[in-house]
């Protein structure tokens, strides 16, 4: 017989891919930032959705999974050349981690790098 630790950890093994990955929504605020001092706060970034100078994150987020399907992972957001950038990672179906860089302000796609 196994001790009660050990089924438990099994248990918790076996069943790991079936967990719930928490996503992103509009309203969530970027888990990191690189460079903390040089990004608009996180009371700023609503008001910069609400102002029309980015896009929402729910909007972003679509447009990124539609693109490269799989589970969102993480999101943070880092400044480029004054250009407010949101980086996705998304574990794809092959069990790659991507890693999609998204214009804030445009939507568009700056780069997609597989981790």
């Amino acid at each position: 017989m196994y001790p009660p630790r050990t089924l438990a950890f099994v248990c918790f093994v076996l069943l790991w891919p079936s967990l719930p990955v928490w996503s992103a929504h509009a309203d969530d605020l970027p888990a990191r930032s690189r460079e903390a001092d040089d990004l608009p706060s996180h009371d700023d970034l609503p008001k910069r959705v609400h102002e029309g100078k980015i896009l929402p994150l729910a909007i972003l987020k679509a447009k990124v999974l539609a693109k490269l399907p799989g589970e969102l992972i993480d999101v943070s957001v880092d400044r480029h050349d004054d250009r407010i950038i949101y980086e996705f990672r998304i574990l794809r179906g092959s069990g790659q981690v991507t890693e999609v860089e998204v214009d804030a302000a445009s939507g568009r796609i700056v780069e997609i790098e597989n981790e």
